[in-house]
């Protein structure tokens, strides 16, 4: 029977400054909660994008960890935010987060449950006595994938009882192919006529394979002159606007002229409906949220076979693996998609099924409030 028999009052946490994948289902998994009736605050970092995008989806916002905060000020402040307040849920999505939510829980009144979801993998052990003392108020930990649930096992002070398995999740009515004129994407982005487009979206980063892509693309225009166009979604990180620039700078010393940067946008699914094929090269994702965004709106996808993809893409049933940071073998594999329309079709289809059985944001909303309230 569920504990809780009233309105849930649920407080996220998402102290980042990075506009990406974790913030993106961040965001979307409180409005989701919201519409199923939960009243919803989100903590965040002062002047974050994830602020900005949750004032203009009407998620009320706590930016109470600013550029110049101190975790010790942070921890007074939430205090008092949770004796005023009477939040049942209190869900942070990044681990790091545990440092300011786990003391300032522990010297308030408040008896709401803790959980933490793990987007990423970490490298570092954290089972010293610092780190016991957080994860022990944690009661459950969401990991998106088996991959970031065995490394949560591996490097967190956690019995096994705790960490369950929840992936990422899309609302598949904004995904829909139906809905989106190709065409005129095409046009906006003036991808010439007739040619196939082959692309990458996602935040520019290092680790998201933005090189082999390009090395990969180089190989391409020789084994297929004059055939292909190629575009990368998506902008630089906080911070790594260099990074951006040097991806940018590689394409040049490659000569590869017949390709179109988008920079950043906010509209990354519409723009990528227009591919053709998606390459998605991340050399260790712990999930891919870029990639079933593009399996639903019917973009048949190549992917670098490691880590949370394996959750995502069964080889040559859902799409194509390659060897990561392989750019012959990433090469090998949109040759594939490039040489064999039907393949394309027939890849294209089982994605979109396997998405909407696997990774509707609906469902997982559900398990969601499931695990909430046993």
């Amino acid at each position: 029977m569920a504990q809780f028999q009233h309105k849930l009052n649920i407080l996220f946490s998402c102290f980042s400054n990075s506009w990406g994948g974790l913030e993106i289902i961040t965001l979307q998994t409180a409005l989701k909660l919201a519409e199923r009736g939960a009243e919803m605050k989100l903590l965040c970092s002062a002047g974050s994008k994830l602020e900005e995008q949750a004032r203009k989806s009407g998620i009320s916002t706590i930016p109470i960890l600013g550029k110049k905060g101190s975790i010790p000020s942070s921890i007074l402040k939430l205090r008092k935010l949770l004796n005023n307040s009477d939040f049942d849920i209190v869900h942070s999505h990044l681990s790091h987060d545990l440092w300011v939510l786990t003391p300032a829980l522990r010297i308030s009144a408040s008896k709401a449950k803790l959980f933490l979801t793990k987007h990423m993998e970490s490298g570092v052990r954290k089972k010293d006595i610092l780190h016991r003392f957080l994860y022990k108020r944690v009661n459950g930990i969401f990991a998106i994938s088996n991959f970031i649930k065995q490394n949560v096992i591996d490097t967190c002070p956690v019995t096994l009882d705790k960490v369950l398995l929840l992936p990422d999740g899309i609302d598949l009515g904004k995904f829909d192919p139906a809905k989106i004129d190709v065409n005129e994407i095409r046009q906006a982005l003036a991808i010439p006529k007739g040619k196939l487009l082959a692309g990458m979206a996602g935040r520019m980063t290092p680790g998201k394979g933005h090189e082999e892509f390009l090395e990969s693309a180089q190989i391409l225009n020789s084994r297929y002159p004059g055939k292909l166009h190629f575009g990368i979604i998506g902008g630089a990180s906080f911070g790594e606007d260099s990074y951006e620039t040097e991806i940018r700078q590689l394409a040049s010393k490659l000569q590869i002229t017949n390709i179109t940067f988008t920079g950043h946008t906010d509209e990354p699914a519409r723009l990528m409906a227009a591919f053709d094929i998606l390459s998605f090269p991340s050399h260790n994702e712990s999930f891919g949220l870029v990639l079933i965004e593009a399996m639903a709106l019917n973009v048949p996808a190549a992917a670098s076979g490691k880590s949370g993809v394996l959750d995502i893409i069964t080889d040559g049933v859902t799409g194509l693996l390659f060897e990561p940071r392989n750019a012959q073998s990433q090469s090998e594999a949109l040759s594939k998609l490039i040489e064999n329309n039907g393949l394309r079709k027939k890849l294209a289809e089982a994605a979109r099924k396997n998405v909407e059985e696997k990774f509707d944001l609906d469902v997982m909303t559900s398990k969601l409030l499931e695990f909430y309230t046993h």
